[in-house]
């Protein structure tokens, strides 16, 4: 049975409730459900890859690793601290993710590890985006927002792909 078919079935015209009702499902209802569950488990979809691609071409493109490297122009202070906040961030994730998650099996990580980290590590990557915008700013100007973002949604969609 079509997804659109079940939609309509649990969501008549005539009702006022956002909610589908789930307690009158039939076994054809279920089955749509579970194809449609079980079609959308991969995560390599379009804009994942899409956003990979991207990020592969503007980072070979604007030469980001030799600018980092050899430009006078750029901000080394700043991008420093910039990259430290940055680093923070990808530590406080790490620890959540990887050692919180699947070393020691806790998914609620609210309950086991102190609750300011996740907004820490939000704040901490924010000014480290901002900030190290600013020390590149001279390099590529405005397009230094682009740059930066499509390498940020390249490694998040990266990052997304890892098994774990």
């Amino acid at each position: 049975m079509a997804p659109e078919a079940v939609r309509r079935r649990l969501l008549p015209e005539a009702t006022s409730s956002d909610e589908p009702d789930i307690n009158n499902l039939t076994e054809d209802d279920r089955n749509a459900i579970d194809e449609v569950l079980s079609r959308n488990k991969s995560n390599f979809n379009g804009h994942t890859i899409f956003w990979m691609i991207a990020a592969a071409l503007v980072f070979n493109y604007t030469d980001f690793a030799n600018v980092l490297a050899n430009d006078g122009r750029i901000k080394t202070d700043l991008l420093k601290v910039g990259s430290g906040m940055i680093a923070v961030n990808l530590s406080v994730g790490a620890y959540l993710v990887v050692y919180m998650s699947y070393i020691r099996g806790k998914k609620d990580w609210s309950a086991h590890a102190h609750p300011a980290l996740i907004p820490v590590a939000t704040l901490f990557g924010c000014i480290g985006m901002v900030i190290s915008t600013i020390a590149l700013w001279p390099v590529w100007g405005f397009l230094t927002l682009l740059i930066l973002f499509t390498l940020f949604m390249g490694i998040v969609m990266l990052a997304s792909l890892m098994p774990f």
